[in-house]
């Protein structure tokens, strides 16, 4: 059997071109295969939020679903198309709300054969029993005489549920099990997937069949890796991962090789890293129309991970780099050298002008000189607000440097280093951005990130001979157990930290929620992340 997987990167809402990208994935691909198989969602995009309670969005959902039948039924009676939309009747919920489906619709000539999700995710950043209603049954269909099987996402992850929709499965001889999936990208989630599929192989002796969507919205991304299973734990294909892929495999074959291929990505922590960031900063951009970006250069590690990333995506010239100086700044040579080896345009304003300005309006208005913690944030608001001004000036969009750890902290000036319109590496901790520094280098084969950055304490730059004050190898992993409300007597025992500093790192961890209730988007790279998975309260 032939199965074309339609791997394929569509927009949230935006109907009419995701209509227009199915329908041209159909007519391209029918020559070639006896069933198409699209993602989740693949109508409206996944996840939708409340766009999915509007019902004009939904009738409109419903005339591209329409369009797509009637492609599919002209083109051969003999094409059987699997494609991911979202399904609605009369009924009204508690809520008001039209009562929706998460489904999969089966098209075959005039035929429509639809299976909704029965295990709807209501953790993390699913919020699925908010808009759909569960589905209470298996459906069937034949593909080339083959007895197959539809699923959606969630069916197959099982845990904490008590229905388990494969497993209906194993005693009704299905010869091949479909799974449509959105499974947002986090790290080491490829091998979980795998291993999964292969233990659902074992248990119903089926064939499997998984298409996952690759693309980002706001802080979510998607990463691809549909991979098809023969009833034999052979790995027949894996496809891209982070990229659209149109494929046609041929069932009968295997291809082992992906396997290795697959296991070397899952255990490739930076790699992983690397094209999530890319791919969630490519699709933030196009999707919001914005082509050109300003970073503050700082010369210190972080803006120099994140200049990296944006040197990856966009064209040079779209790069607004900016380094702003004070009298007690060290780090010229460094964002020199970081700007010239990524071929950057790095300009140089100082700043100490306006900062003596600050202080003597405080001094001649307020009556009184700003202490020093004062002192040390006017600088940070000059230069973001020099930023924020440069990016309406150019139509630009001023880009976040600020990892986890110092977020957590609430190591950040509001108003200040902490606003922007994406927070590039947020999801890492600060030792990870060390780490991942050193990886770029390796990946490079030359020195990107000048050893001089890597090497020497950080500074905020704010006072002479200033440094961070926290060690960031120790404290790093502990802080992230923090922000999730882990025990501090278990993390100072895990981790060798004292306990009296780790409750204090605690109290700092709760007392800056404020901060990260006001920060930019994220782009979510672990199973847990201070994002929309994240609700604590600030008070």
């Amino acid at each position: 059997m032939r199965i074309w997987i339609a791997q394929i990167n569509t927009k949230v809402g935006d109907i009419e071109y995701n209509k227009e990208k199915i329908v041209s994935s159909i007519r391209e691909l029918w020559p070639h295969s006896d069933i198409i198989v699209f993602p989740e969602n693949t109508t409206t995009w996944y996840a939708c939020n409340d766009l999915y309670e509007s019902e004009y969005f939904l009738a409109q959902q419903k005339l591209a679903m329409e369009e797509a039948k009637k492609v599919a039924a002209g083109i051969s009676k003999d094409l059987t198309v699997i494609l991911g939309n979202v399904d609605y009747n009369s009924k009204l919920m508690p809520s008001g709300q039209l009562q929706k489906f998460n489904t999969a619709s089966v098209i075959r000539a005039y035929d429509e054969t639809k299976y909704s999700k029965r295990l709807l995710p209501n953790y993390d950043v699913f919020f699925e029993k908010r808009y759909f209603t569960s589905w209470d049954k298996s459906v069937y269909f034949d593909v080339k005489g083959k007895k197959s099987a539809i699923t959606i996402c969630e069916d197959m992850w099982l845990e904490g549920y008590d229905v388990d929709p494969i497993g209906e499965l194993v005693w009704n001889w299905v010869e091949t099990i479909y799974n449509i999936s959105s499974s947002p990208f986090t790290l080491g989630k490829l091998k979980k997937r795998y291993d999964l599929i292969s233990w659902h192989v074992a248990r119903t002796w089926a064939g499997f069949v998984y298409v996952n969507q690759v693309w980002a919205q706001d802080e979510l991304v998607f990463d691809g890796g549909s991979m098809v299973m023969d009833n034999n734990w052979r790995l027949v294909h894996l496809w891209k991962l982070f990229q659209e892929e149109l494929t046609v495999v041929d069932t009968t074959r295997s291809n082992q090789d992906r396997l290795a291929e697959l296991l070397e990505l899952n255990w490739d922590k930076y790699r992983m890293v690397f094209e999530a960031l890319k791919l969630g900063l490519k699709d933030y951009l196009a999707k919001t129309w914005i082509k050109s970006v300003v970073i503050w250069l700082s010369g210190w590690i972080d803006s120099a991970v994140s200049a990296y990333i944006l040197s990856q995506v966009l064209p040079k010239e779209n790069i607004n780099a900016i380094y702003m100086p004070t009298k007690h700044s060290k780090s010229l040579e460094d964002a020199q050298a970081v700007a010239k080896t990524l071929g950057l345009n790095l300009k140089v304003w100082w700043i100490d002008p306006m900062v003596t300005t600050f202080m003597d309006y405080a001094q001649n208005t307020i009556w009184e000189m700003p202490e020093w913690i004062s002192y040390e944030n006017i600088q940070a608001r000059i230069r973001w607000n020099i930023l924020m001004m440069y990016a309406n000036m150019t139509g630009s969009m001023v880009i976040n440097n600020s990892n986890k750890t110092e977020l957590a902290l609430g190591y950040g000036t509001m108003y200040g280093d902490l606003i922007g319109g994406l927070w590039l590496i947020w999801d890492l901790n600060k030792k990870e951005v060390f780490e991942f520094a050193k990886w770029i280098n390796r990946y490079e084969w030359q020195e990107v990130m000048p050893n001089s950055i890597i090497d020497r304490p950080p500074s905020a730059e704010l006072s002479d001979n200033q440094v961070d004050p926290f060690d960031y190898a120790k404290v790093s992993e502990p802080v992230d157990e923090l922000l999730f409300g882990w025990n501090p007597y278990e993390i100072a025992a895990r981790y060798g930290v004292d306990v009296n500093e780790v409750l204090r790192l605690k109290k700092l961890v709760r007392v800056n929620e404020f901060k990260r209730r006001q920060a930019p988007l994220v782009i979510k790279l672990k199973n847990r992340s201070v994002g929309i998975g994240r609700l604590y309260p600030v008070v």
